[in-house]
């Protein structure tokens, strides 16, 4: 499988990923509080990391592989996690923000065909 097919493959599964993400937000938003600045910078973390694992898929090198696996780490580092109910809002986010970036992805795909 090409480079490129892996990206296309991901995208055609995000929009399961943004419904289970999105459902997932349910009962932490009923059982916990929301640290807003945790579930922006996520969700743009998340978007970031898709964006740099795109470039890498399509050959512009393998510095943006490193750069994307960085990703999370920098956002556990800067998040605020007062309880573990806040690390499950953070997970949950960042993969949002993948799965929508992802599902952007496939749309731009698909009307440049």
């Amino acid at each position: 499988m090409q480079q490129r097919e892996v990206g296309q493959s991901l995208a055609q599964k995000s929009p399961i990923g943004m419904v289970f993400t999105l459902l997932l937000f349910i009962p932490l938003a009923v059982n916990s509080e929301l640290i807003l600045g945790n579930l922006i910078s996520a969700i743009a973390l998340g978007m970031v990391t898709v964006i740099l694992l795109l470039s890498y898929w399509h050959g512009k090198g393998g510095s943006f592989f490193i750069f994307a696996l960085l990703m999370p780490l920098i956002l556990v580092v800067i998040a605020e996690l007062p309880s573990f109910v806040a690390l499950a809002w953070l997970i949950n986010a960042f993969f949002f923000g993948a799965s929508s970036c992802l599902f952007a992805y496939l749309l731009w795909s698909k009307s440049k065909k």
